[in-house]
C-alpha cells in the first residue's frame, strides 16, 4: 500500500506513544509487589537462588521454582536507587519501548503510518489492563523482538538470528513464559521448511542453540518444566482458573463481567479481523500456526489477551493494507479525509492524555491512580506499619492479597500470597474454600494465628468477618482504607476492640451531617460523560474509592449510621458512578426506615438505569414496605 505523507500523521504517532507512556505512569497496584522486592533482597542477602519457600509458614517444604529471579534483583536495585517512584518510571519506560518494536515491527511490513496509528491505538487500550509492574512484561518485550528479527530474516536480507539465544537466555531467567519463545521460532522453522528451504538450515541451527540456551537457568530441566505446570491453571479443572479472574475466559460470563470494555472489545475486533483476514488473504504457515496456538491461550484466559495481540497485529495490518490497494474507491475516499482523520487523531491523543494525567480515566473506572509510587489505597502499607511500629510479633493469618506485602514490609512468615507456583493446589483451595460460613474458624483451629489481617473490600471477605463476629476471642484493633486487623484474647491487650465510628473521626472524615445537609448532598446535579470529560481536561477528577469501600464495610458490620456517613462523604465529592452509591444508600435508608431518602435514592438510580433490576426490586419492596431482604 503506498504511503501518503501527511505530518500530521507523524504528529499522531508522536501523541499515541506519549498516550501510553501517560497510561503507563499508574500508582503501584500491583499485589506481587511485595514478594518481588523481597525476593530480590533475599538473593542478595543469601546470595544463592531460591530453592525452598522462605516466607510462609505453611509451606517450606515446598520448592520455589523463581523463574522470574533476574527480575526481582532488577527491581530490587532499582527501589534502593530511586525507591518506588524509579520502579514506575523503569516499568513505564519498559511499555514505551514494548510500542515503540511493535511500531518498528509494522513499518518493516511498509504499513502507512496512518494505520499503524490506529493499530498502535488498539494495542494501547488492549494492553493496558496489564500494564502494571510485573516480570510479563518482559515476556512482551522478547515476543515483539523475536518476531521482529525473524521477521526480518524471513522476508528479507537482513539476518540477526544470532540475537535470539541472546534473548531467550534473558527471557529463561526473567519469566516462565519463556516456552514462547520456543513456539514462535519453531512455527518459523516450520514455515521455511514447507515455503523458503534457503532459509531453513540458517533458521534451524539458530532455533537449536535458542532452545539448548534455555537450560542456562538456575533450575535447570525443572527450569525448562516449569512453564508446562503453569499450563495447568488454563484447565477448566484447576482451582485457579475457578477462583481467580485473571484466569477466567474473556468469553466466560465472570470475565466479560470483569474485564475493562476497552480491553475486550479491541480483542474481540482483533479475533475476528485476523481470522477474515487469514481466510481471504494469503499468508504464511508461521501466521496460522501462531494466531492458533495464541488465540487458544487468548481464550483460555483474560491475561493472555496482549500475547494475542502482538501476533494478530501485524496480520491484521498487512492484510488490511492488501485489501486497500485492491480497491480504488476507499483510496480515493481516503484521500479526501486524510487530513481530517490524522487531526482527529491527534486531538484525541492530546486529549485523551490530558484526561489520563488529571486522573479522569482512573475516576471513570472506579479504581487507580496516574502517578508514581505505590499505591496506599491499595498496598496494606499503613496496616504493616501499624504492626511494625507496635512490634506485633506472632503468627499472622492472611488473605491471597495481603501476603505479598506483609512478607516484605513485615518480615514475618505468612499464610499465603501470590507466588502460586509455590502455594500449590492444596493450600490454595483451603483458602478458596474458607469464604464460606465458618471458614475461617477452621483456618484458626488449624494455624492458631495470634494476628487476622486481611482486605475488606470484596464481598467473599465477609464471610471471614461475620466468623470473627461471633467468636468471643477475637477483637478488631485496626481499620483502615485498605485493611482489618483482628488480635486473638490474650494478644496484643493494649488494644482494645474499636469503633468505627471514632476511627472515621480520627481519619478526619466529617461525621457532623444534618438533614438538610444530607438532603443537599443527595440532591446533587448528576453530570453527563461529555461533562465529565470536559472537567477531566482542566482540573483533577476523582472517585472516592477508599471511601465507598470504607462504607461497605461499616454496612457489613450492620453499623448503618457509619455506612451512611462515608457514603455521604463520598457522593459529596463524587462525579462518577453515582448510581452505584445511590443504590448502596438506598439500601441503608431502607434498613433505617427512613423511606423518603430510600425511594429519593433508588429513584436516582433508575433516572440514568431505568432497566436496573435491583433499584426497581427495592423500590417495589419499599412502597409495599417490606424489608430489602427477604
Amino acid at each position: 500500500m503506498v504511503e501518503r505523507k501527511n505530518d500530521l500523521w507523524i504528529i499522531a504517532l508522536f501523541l499515541i506513544f506519549a498516550l501510553a507512556f501517560f497510561l503507563s505512569l499508574r500508582k503501584i497496584y500491583d499485589t506481587d509487589i511485595g514478594f518481588h522486592l523481597r525476593g530480590g533482597e533475599w538473593m542478595l542477602e543469601n546470595k544463592s537462588f531460591h530453592r525452598y519457600d522462605q516466607f510462609t509458614y505453611t509451606v517450606p517444604h515446598h520448592e520455589y521454582i523463581a523463574m522470574y529471579w533476574l527480575y526481582q534483583i532488577i527491581l530490587f536495585f532499582i527501589f534502593k536507587l530511586s525507591g518506588d517512584g524509579g520502579i514506575s518510571i523503569f516499568n513505564s519506560l519498559l511499555i514505551l519501548i514494548l510500542f515503540f518494536l511493535i511500531y518498528l515491527r509494522l513499518r518493516s511490513f511498509s504499513i502507512p503510518t496512518w494505520l499503524i496509528c490506529f493499530l498502535l491505538l488498539l494495542c494501547v487500550f488492549t494492553f493496558e489492563i496489564r500494564f502494571g509492574v510485573r516480570p510479563e512484561i518482559f515476556t512482551y518485550l522478547f515476543m515483539v523482538l523475536m518476531l521482529f528479527i525473524l521477521d526480518l530474516f524471513y522476508y528479507s536480507k537482513k539476518d540477526y538470528l544470532y540475537f535470539l539465544p541472546v534473548i531467550q537466555l534473558l527471557w529463561v531467567n526473567i519469566h516462565g513464559l519463556f516456552i514462547l519463545g520456543w513456539l514462535i521460532m519453531l512455527a518459523y522453522v516450520a514455515s521455511a521448511f514447507f515455503q523458503n528451504k534457503k532459509k531453513f538450515k540458517n533458521l534451524l541451527i539458530w532455533t537449536s542453540a535458542a532452545i539448548i540456551i534455555s537450560f542456562l537457568n538456575p533450575y535447570h530441566f525443572k527450569g525448562i518444566a516449569f512453564p508446562f505446570y503453569l499450563l495447568t491453571r488454563l484447565q477448566e479443572s484447576s482451582i485457579f482458573k475457578q477462583g481467580i479472574t485473571e484466569f477466567a475466559s474473556p468469553f466466560s460470563a465472570r470475565g466479560f463481567m470483569l474485564t475493562p470494555d476497552s480491553a475486550l472489545y479491541g480483542y474481540f475486533f482483533c479475533i475476528a479481523s485476523s481470522a477474515l483476514l487469514l481466510a481471504i488473504t494469503k499468508r504464511k504457515i508461521h501466521d496460522y500456526l501462531l494466531l492458533s496456538a495464541f488465540g487458544y491461550l487468548s481464550f483460555t484466559a483474560v491475561r493472555n489477551i496482549p500475547l494475542f495481540i502482538i501476533v494478530a497485529i501485524p496480520i491484521i495490518s498487512t492484510g488490511f493494507s492488501e485489501l486497500i490497494t485492491k480497491i480504488k474507491k476507499p483510496l480515493k475516499f481516503f484521500d479526501s479525509v486524510n487530513n481530517p482523520l490524522a487531526l482527529i487523531t491527534c486531538i484525541f491523543s492530546l486529549l485523551f492524555s490530558i484526561f489520563i494525567i488529571n486522573n479522569g480515566y482512573y475516576a471513570l473506572r472506579g479504581g487507580g491512580k496516574f502517578g508514581i509510587g505505590f499505591d496506599p489505597d491499595v498496598q496494606p502499607i499503613k496496616a504493616c506499619d501499624f504492626i511494625v511500629k507496635n512490634n506485633l510479633r506472632g503468627r499472622i493469618l492472611n488473605d491471597l492479597n495481603r501476603g505479598s506485602w506483609l512478607i516484605w514490609a513485615v518480615r514475618e512468615p505468612v499464610y499465603i500470597d501470590g507466588r502460586l507456583e509455590v502455594m500449590k493446589e492444596e493450600l490454595f483451595k483451603e483458602f478458596h474454600e474458607s469464604y464460606q460460613p465458618g471458614g475461617v474458624t477452621k483456618l484458626i483451629e488449624k494455624y492458631q494465628p495470634s494476628l487476622i489481617i486481611f482486605d475488606y473490600s470484596y464481598p467473599e471477605a465477609m464471610f471471614w468477618d461475620m466468623d470473627l463476629e461471633k467468636l468471643p476471642d477475637w477483637r478488631l484493633i485496626y481499620w483502615d482504607e485498605t485493611s482489618v486487623i483482628y488480635a486473638k484474647k490474650g494478644y496484643a491487650e493494649d488494644f482494645k476492640p474499636i469503633n468505627l465510628f471514632n476511627t472515621i473521626q480520627q481519619l478526619g472524615i466529617e461525621t457532623e451531617i444534618d438533614q438538610s445537609q444530607a438532603w443537599n448532598i443527595l440532591r446533587k446535579p448528576g453530570k453527563s460523560i461529555f461533562i465529565l470529560f470536559f472537567e477531566g481536561l482542566y482540573r483533577k477528577q476523582t472517585y472516592p474509592a477508599v471511601l465507598t469501600r470504607m462504607a461497605f464495610y461499616a454496612s457489613i458490620k450492620l453499623d448503618l449510621k457509619s455506612a451512611e456517613i462515608l457514603y455521604l462523604n463520598a457522593l459529596k465529592i463524587a462525579d462518577y458512578h453515582l448510581p452505584t452509591i445511590y443504590l448502596r444508600l438506598g439500601l441503608i435508608y431502607h434498613f433505617l426506615q427512613k423511606f423518603d431518602r430510600a425511594e429519593y435514592c433508588y429513584q436516582r438510580v433508575l433516572r440514568e438505569h431505568p432497566d436496573h433490576k435491583k433499584a426497581r426490586d427495592l423500590l417495589n419492596r419499599l412502597k409495599m414496605r417490606l424489608p430489602p431482604l427477604n
